[in-house]
């Protein structure tokens, strides 16, 4: 991006004497700016009205909607300014912040995407952390064949410890305080979760966005004071001038050097420790590239390197960052939903073929390999574990009634699309021993503020909430949630997997 190194006074002047003499030709501006109203301003609108759909939704879109404005409004002023001469002050405090926005906002969008991928693995860990635990619970505790004294006793021990407690989904944690958490390397990961959470959904607004503009606003400030009346052969302020004024460049250079350095790290992260989405990763190498490029492209330009020409439409070399990243993190995903909606894939799976394909472990493990890479892990985790609870009842069923377990009683993945197949046996009464385990998966997945919860519609949370609060527990309580996240598994990993 456009940035200059502080001390040249001699390129400066040259740069100053380029632009005086420098009179744009409405031929040329126009049909530029014309160019990038069709580019930017139709994609805009239609990612916004689009942030929804499954292939954008977890692509951080506020923060790619936020930099496309930005970047929209930077791209047809730039023409305009050429033409118009506006007075240094306008680029100054209106052109030169909306270059720095939007490369700060699309910068901090990969910096989270590292702590979300961060918390993606924690999630992961730890899931199957508690799931191991609770395997080893349960070989320990025997068979779910229990006599029905046995059942009457566990009943009865259930009622005296929420006598003492109280509800279970509302006072308990999320977690319990227990050892073998330990062994993920975290003290306590109810604070581990919270911290990541807070980094992800505010530190890094305020350190990566709000604080260094607010370094702009006070540099700009003492710019305009310093250069009001012009000072050393640079330009006043209140001259007309078509490109940035030479003492506004310091910041966006210091920018261009932390994104450089910064990257190192990053692409150990992204291609090594992390491994991001493969999208992801193709979308911050060229972030990284073309920041690069037009940096080292100003600098040849404002040493006088390039020729005059280039030199008077060097604003320019700063709109080929906003064409690439815009094309990345706008069109690109507008087209694969286009070619998504409108070209029957030969052999696709319907909803029902994919969910009763996650049976077989191959298939699975790519599946939560993209669920992890994409942030939303804890959807395979909770369908996963609500499967397993459903034929943990029909199981004690079974057992009781000496009745052998087949593929046409059990509970398959599918089923949470079809209710009026499900096994009867999930409409019996509801028995207090399968009570825990309930509480668990409200507490880790459905909870608003569980460690992994999941996203369904805030109605079919509220019904939930409600059973629960009221007691009125049923196996079936959780099924619109397994129905809604079978859905967003089917929309949002399926079109990314290799078969």
């Amino acid at each position: 991006m456009p940035g200059m190194l502080p001390g040249y006074e001699e390129t400066s002047d040259q740069m100053n004497e380029i632009d005086r003499d420098f009179k744009a030709k409405a031929y040329v501006e126009l049909p530029i700016f014309f160019i990038f109203l069709i580019y930017f301003v139709p994609t805009t609108i239609m990612y916004i009205k689009m942030r929804e759909n499954q292939m954008i939704k977890y692509r951080q879109p506020k923060n790619v909607i936020s930099a496309s404005i930005l970047c929209t409004i930077n791209s047809l002023i730039t023409p305009l300014f050429h033409l118009i001469r506006f007075p240094c002050i306008l680029n100054t405090w209106f052109n030169n912040p909306l270059i720095f926005a939007f490369v700060i906002i699309t910068f901090s969008r990969y910096v989270r995407t590292y702590y979300m991928q961060k918390l993606s693995i924690f999630k992961l860990k730890f899931t199957e952390k508690k799931k191991l635990k609770n395997t080893d619970l349960n070989k320990t505790a025997g068979s779910l064949r229990l006599k029905e004294s046995a059942l009457s006793d566990a009943a009865s021990s259930h009622d005296s410890h929420h006598s003492r407690t109280g509800s279970g989904y509302t006072k308990n944690s999320s977690v319990s305080n227990d050892p073998t958490e330990s062994s993920l390397g975290i003290g306590d990961p109810v604070i581990y979760f919270k911290k990541l959470n807070n980094i992800i959904n505010r530190k890094i607004t305020i350190y990566l966005v709000i604080i260094p503009y607010a370094i702009l606003f006070v540099h700009s400030l003492v710019i305009t004071i310093q250069y009001w009346n012009g000072k050393d052969g640079q330009n006043s302020m209140k001259e007309a001038c078509v490109n940035d004024h030479s003492a506004v460049g310091v910041p966006k250079m210091l920018l261009n050097v932390a994104i450089m350095l910064s990257s190192i790290f990053f692409f150990y992260q992204a291609y090594y420790k992390q491994k991001w989405d493969k999208e992801i990763k193709i979308e911050y190498t060229i972030f990284v590239a073309v920041t690069s490029f037009c940096a080292i492209m100003m600098q040849l330009v404002i040493r006088g390197k390039l020729g005059e020409t280039i030199a008077q439409y060097r604003p320019y070399i700063f709109q080929i960052f906003n064409i690439t990243i815009h094309g990345m993190c706008v069109i690109e995903p507008l087209c694969k939903i286009y070619r998504n909606n409108h070209q029957e894939k030969k052999g696709k799976l319907s909803q029902e073929e994919f969910l009763n394909n996650l049976t077989d472990a191959t298939f699975k493990a790519q599946v939560k390999e993209i669920a992890n890479h994409t942030f939303c892990i804890e959807n395979i985790l909770f369908f996963e574990s609500y499967c397993d609870l459903m034929n943990m009842v029909i199981s004690f069923y079974n057992k009781k009634t000496n009745s052998v377990m087949n593929e046409n009683s059990s509970f398959v993945n599918a089923d949470v699309m079809h209710k009026n197949t499900i096994n009867q046996a999930l409409y019996k009464p509801f028995e207090l021993i399968f009570k825990s385990q309930y509480e668990q998966i409200y507490n880790l997945y459905i909870k608003e503020d569980g460690i992994a919860s999941i996203n369904i519609k805030s109605s079919t949370l509220r019904a939930i909430e409600e059973q629960m609060s009221n007691d009125n527990y049923t196996y079936l309580m959780f099924s619109q949630a397994a129905e809604e996240i079978g859905e967003l598994l089917y929309n949002n990993i399926y079109p990314k997997m290799k078969l």
